[in-house]
């Protein structure tokens, strides 16, 4: 499936989307349980298209619906009672602009590796990117798609509120170990800077989902 397709089912099913969402927040609670709910779905839709108890076609859009629907649900629990529902419809384009293009690509390469027949069940290779061939490697970027972005889009919530709450300035804090990126040391050397003048966690920034910095706001 082409990149306008996949945008074109998202926009109708836009409505639904949302509606999920909010139910999947309010049984998630937490963008921590949210995460490791959402790891769980992977493992199971994974699998499901390992031993061909679903076909291709239903598998691209499970893992379509899953991604979007799991991002919202982050945005939503970021915005707390601060009308969630109005902050679905601002993040949605967002949404949209940051999941679909890789998801997109990721799609078409494990297609790829299923239709040449090579992927194997599974090795020492954990990342998709490396090993594109892979089972494990398959599930650990389905993972990063709709589990990981849960914390990002949770902070995007969270930007949301305190922009309308009326903060200016913002600032990213790392946590300055061996494991942060130069990215992320750079965002926190820059200390207080005027809101929405830096990426939110897990963008911009060599750590993509597995950023562990957090925004304060003044």
């Amino acid at each position: 499936m082409d990149l306008l397709s996949l945008v074109g089912i998202a926009t109708k099913r836009r409505g639904d989307y949302f509606s999920q969402a909010k139910a999947l927040a309010k049984k998630a609670r937490t963008y921590e349980k949210l995460e490791t709910m959402m790891e769980q779905e992977a493992k199971v839709l994974v699998n499901a298209l390992r031993l061909k108890q679903i076909k291709w076609a239903e598998y691209e859009r499970s893992l379509l619906d899953k991604a979007l629907i799991s991002a919202l649900a982050g945005v939503y629990l970021g915005a707390k009672s601060a009308k969630p529902e109005e902050k679905l419809e601002k993040a949605w384009p967002k949404v949209v602009g940051d999941m679909l293009p890789p998801l997109h690509d990721f799609l078409n390469e494990t297609k790829k590796s299923i239709d040449d027949g090579d992927i194997r069940i599974g090795d020492e290779t954990s990342d998709f990117a490396e090993n594109p061939k892979s089972w494990l490697g398959v599930l650990s970027r389905v993972i990063r798609y709709i589990a990981n972005p849960a914390y990002s889009f949770f902070n995007l919530g969270q930007y949301y509120v305190q922009q309308e709450q009326g903060f200016k300035q913002m600032r990213r804090v790392a946590k300055l170990d061996k494991r942060t990126c130069p990215d992320c040391i750079n965002y926190a050397q820059q200390g207080w800077q005027p809101i929405g003048s830096l990426p939110m966690p897990g963008q911009e920034c060599r750590c993509y989902d597995h950023c562990r910095c957090y925004i304060d706001y003044r």
